[in-house]
This record gives structure tokens, sequence and C-alpha cells, in this order.
């Protein structure tokens, strides 16, 4: 029986310390992929790229950028995972039966909740194209379709099927 105990105190030990190092090799792997990522984008001349972009936008964009980022992307709208997941209150997920109140608690959610939605949202996506080289093939072709709206409607009016439609 004691030799039992041993040998379970054993497995229990060699579980952990598997674990750790399941964990330890995850992180190793994770390191080394955005390593990996930081030195193709840097080979890549990307960098430069969009240093060059920044600094050909008129200093009024510029200004009117770094001000909606300053506004929007705000550390201190980003709320803790204890307040976004509702860890200890008492309802933190009731659902309001009155569509008034359904749509109140809506918008407030979204007011107050707007980084954690993004953070969340951008978090999705990143996993999403990790996974799924489709999904990069679909973007990449949302990109040109969105380029050549962009570029026929340059001049402020684009003819579908035959008549004018100008810019609202």
């Amino acid at each position: 029986n004691k030799s039992t105990n041993n040998m379970a105190l054993t497995d229990d030990s060699t579980t952990s310390s598997t674990n750790s190092g399941g964990l330890a090799s995850t992180l190793t792997a994770l390191n080394s992929a955005s390593s990996n990522i930081k030195n193709a984008w840097d080979k890549s001349g990307g960098s430069q790229a969009l240093s060059s972009i920044q600094s050909s936008l008129p200093q009024g964009t510029r200004d009117y950028i770094a001000d909606a980022q300053n506004k929007v992307f705000n550390r201190k709208n980003l709320r803790s995972p204890t307040v976004f997941f509702g860890f200890g209150e008492e309802k933190p997920f009731y659902l309001e039966r009155v569509p008034s109140l359904v749509t109140e608690r809506v918008k407030h959610n979204l007011s107050f909740f707007y980084l954690n939605y993004a953070l969340l949202t951008t978090l999705l996506f990143c996993l999403t194209l990790l996974i799924s080289p489709s999904a990069i093939i679909g973007i990449g072709l949302l990109g040109f379709a969105w380029m050549a709206v962009i570029r026929a409607t340059s001049e402020g009016s684009v003819q579908v099927k035959g008549e004018t439609n100008f810019g609202v």
C-alpha cells in the first residue's frame, strides 16, 4: 500500500513536470515565431515603406490620426477581464426581457467595452488568419476590391449600369 502511494506521488510529479515542459515548449515556439515574423518584417522593408507612407501624409492628417488614436485607443478604456467577463457579480449576464431595456444595455455595453470588443475581434481575426490560409486570400481579394472602389470613386462619381451616381 505504501509503494502504491509513492507511485501515485511519482506519477503526479511527472505529470506536473510534463505540463510545465509543455508550457515552456509552447512559449519557446511562440517566441521563436514572433522573432521570425519580426525578422521577415525587417527584411521585407515594411518599416521603411510604412514610415515613407506616414511621412507623405499632410501634417493635418497626421495630427487628426494621432488625436483619434489618443481618444479611441486610450488604455484607460480597456476594461479588466474581471469586469469584462463579470467575475464576482451577482448577475453578470442577466438578459433583459423588455426590448427598450435590451437596446439601452447593448448601447451602454458597446460604449463601455468597445476597446475590449476590438481587442477580442483583432485576436480572433489574427487566429483565423493563422489557422486558415484561405482567409488570407479572401482578405487580399477584399483589399483589392476596396482599392478598385476607391479608385473608381476618386473623382466623386461612378457609373453603374450606364447611370452616373454621385458621392453622398
